[in-house]
């Protein structure tokens, strides 16, 4: 027998063995040497745990976390497992602001790696932490970080959208805006940002969904358009985004609401479409989506109006699972917005704000109206919410935008108003954060 040394100890050599062994060249003639392991090496020891060794950061409400977190598989001892590929999904473990995660939250680990660039919360809070789970290994949290308050965008009857600073009030000049031939704009009504921080606007005047990137200022391209026939978008009005960067739009004139995946652009297909006589779709001038995926709707027509709720993932003839109508309701809609309880909140034009529980059904009472002389309020088109629960309304007729805190009631003064000349804002139809 001839014998010859591995990395891993004296080994003995035979002329044959078995299929597992590899061939060599020793002493001028051909062995198999038993040394385990590819080329001689002893395996890399399996991956046990997760460690997040980029910790989620301070970060605005809708924009993406930066930098990306990335979570690490490590074995026994705590070094890196290079040679994990497995699948890794992050949640929300301590959820102070009843927020929901958006982006990407299941990805491959690249050696070991699982790299997280897309993730972001849509509500303020102090105390967040992410947890990280793959299959067959120790989970782990992260540290605590805090969401903050992001600037808000509002869509305005002159084909421009205004941005404003967090917090900001009385005849503020904005941070940025948009206008001019290059954009697109034609009577933008709805708008929306996706977890990256790019911009989504509902062009009432020419059937089209224009797409901004994050940041974007003065006459800007968009960098994505959705228009022409196979669209189905017909007068659109309200649009909604959920985590995964679907959008959904609300078209008020052929009483439907067009689903497109994301990425989506030219004259896209919906994947799906809400649409027929058992929708109770009359109208509809808003949408919004709860974190489970849960569609609401706020309708025009039907005299007063009513609000329609279908099931995650609903299409074609859907049959609400919820509608909220009649004459205790106090509807005459114009938009919705629903907050991390399921808490709707109905801007109606008359004016007022309307608050309905989560689950409210049929003809039932609002829990709280915001109405009367002190509001401010003065033809209501849209509503949004920060992460802390305020409540911010677009006025069309007085070319504003009010504040209000959590739990406002009555004939309740605003907290804060954004109004003036040098605000740029004429007849707002749409905010959004």
């Amino acid at each position: 027998m001839n014998e010859q040394r591995c990395p891993n100890g004296l080994q003995t050599v035979t002329p044959l063995a078995s299929m597992w062994q590899r061939w060599a060249v020793a002493v001028g003639a051909l062995v198999l040497v038993a040394c385990g392991g590819q080329n001689g090496l002893t395996p890399p020891p399996p991956a046990t745990q997760l460690t997040f060794t980029v910790q989620p950061s301070n970060t605005a409400a809708g924009a993406a976390i930066t930098p990306a977190v990335q979570v690490t598989a490590r074995d026994a001892s705590g070094n890196t497992a290079t040679g994990f590929t497995g699948m890794v999904t992050v949640a929300i473990g301590t959820n102070p602001g009843g927020g929901m995660l958006s982006g990407t939250t299941t990805v491959v680990a690249v050696s070991g790696v699982a790299t997280f660039s897309t993730l972001s919360l849509n509500r303020l809070g102090t105390g967040f932490t992410l947890t990280a789970s793959a299959t067959g290994l120790t989970a782990a949290t992260s540290g605590t970080f805090t969401i903050t308050p992001g600037p808000l965008y509002v869509a305005d009857g002159n084909n421009s959208i205004t941005v404003y600073a967090a917090g900001a009030s009385g005849n503020a000049t904005p941070t940025a805006r948009i206008a001019g031939s290059n954009t697109g704009l034609n009577a933008p009504i709805g708008i929306a940002l996706d977890g990256a921080g790019n911009l989504y606007v509902a062009n009432n005047g020419n059937n089209s969904i224009t797409i901004y990137a994050p940041g974007a200022s003065g006459n800007a391209t968009p960098t994505a358009t959705i228009a022409g026939n196979a669209t189905g978008l017909s007068n659109p009005w309200g649009i909604a985004l959920d985590g995964a960067g679907n959008l959904y739009v609300a078209n008020a004139f052929n009483n439907s609401i067009t689903v497109y995946a994301a990425g989506a652009s030219g004259n896209a297909t919906p994947t799906a479409t809400i649409a027929g006589s058992n929708t109770g779709l009359s109208g509809p001038v808003g949408v919004a989506l709860d974190g489970a995926g849960t569609i609401y709707v706020a309708n025009n027509g039907n005299g007063n109006g009513s609000i329609t709720v279908y099931a995650a993932g609903a299409s074609g003839n859907a049959t609400p699972t919820v509608t909220i109508a009649g004459g205790n309701t106090g509807l005459n809609p114009d938009g919705i917005a629903v907050d991390g309880t399921r808490t709707i909140y109905v801007p109606n034009i008359y004016p007022s704000i309307t608050v309905y529980a989560a689950g409210a059904s049929g003809n039932t009472t609002p829990t709280a109206t915001i109405a009367g002389s002190n509001t401010g309020l003065s033809a209501p088109y849209a509503i949004a919410l920060d992460g802390a629960g305020n409540l911010y309304v677009a006025n069309n007729v007085n070319s504003s935008i009010t504040v209000y805190p959590a739990g406002a009631s009555g004939n309740t003064t605003p907290t804060a108003t954004i109004a003036g000349t040098k605000t740029g804002l004429f007849a707002p139809y749409g905010i959004a954060f």
